[in-house]
């Protein structure tokens, strides 16, 4: 082929545009037209939101909570009015067992008290008799010492010491024509010159107690604890009763 011919199908050759780099010069216009319109579409989104956002005035979820809130607020008040204004109860009219309770209720004194102090008398003690005589309360109820004895007190009680003690049994008779309880008989037994009180135990006691018929008779066991060589002067005392006299006992114990 003659040089001229050949340069001129070269020059056509390489100044033309090719079927391959037009199909990627088409490709590569179409994704960014589609880049292009995601990111428009993104945009749009993102003031959609914005917008709604001013004109709703805030997240779902809070305006959910802010009525909730009011109205337990609001309702707060009004349970506490109900409390507070319900009526008092009034006073029940029938005892448990349903009958009428009266007016005014028996337990209620008539007239209110002045306010006074009242002295508490004081219950004489009769002139101490020997240890083996009778002490007589002037009630119809004598009493006497049927025995007092050396023993072994035993402690069981907070306060109680075991050791040396004396047992005293008191034989109490009814000479009056009506009963007489016993329940309230106290023993106390004191020794030395200084009278020294001395205590009592109650293992081994048996005191008086129960109801005393008319004529009848009855003993009770009183524990002291009293040193051995403190028994030379012992004072037993027996009183029953506030309206009697106590009576006494006094002498030396072997």
């Amino acid at each position: 082929m003659p040089p001229g011919l050949m340069g001129t199908d070269t020059s056509a050759s390489g100044g033309g545009a090719s079927p391959g780099r037009s199909a990627d010069v088409g490709a590569t216009a179409r994704r960014r037209a589609l880049v292009a319109a995601a990111l428009v579409a993104v945009l749009a989104g993102v003031g959609w939101g914005v917008s709604a956002s001013r004109d709703g005035g805030g997240p779902a979820g809070v305006d959910d909570a802010a009525p909730s809130a009011v109205a337990t607020a609001s309702a707060t008040p009004s349970a506490t009015a109900t409390a507070t204004g319900a009526p008092p109860q009034p006073a029940p009219t029938t005892m448990p067992d349903g009958s009428t309770i009266p007016s005014p209720s028996p337990g209620a004194p008539s007239t209110p008290g002045q306010g006074r102090t009242v002295p508490v008398g004081s219950v004489r003690t009769q002139a101490p008799v020997d240890l083996d005589g009778t002490g007589d309360f002037g009630t119809g109820l004598t009493v006497r010492l049927a025995g007092v004895r050396g023993v072994q007190g035993v402690a069981r009680a907070p306060g109680e010491v075991a050791g040396p003690a004396l047992e005293v049994t008191v034989r109490a008779t009814n000479g009056s024509d009506a009963p007489i309880a016993l329940d309230g008989v106290v023993g106390y037994l004191s020794y030395g010159g200084d009278r020294t009180p001395a205590t009592d135990f109650g293992q081994g006691s048996a005191p008086l107690q129960g109801e005393l018929a008319a004529g009848a008779s009855a003993t009770g066991t009183y524990v002291f604890a009293v040193p051995e060589d403190q028994r030379d002067d012992v004072r037993v005392e027996i009183s029953y009763t506030g309206e009697a006299p106590t009576v006494a006992f006094e002498g030396a114990v072997d």
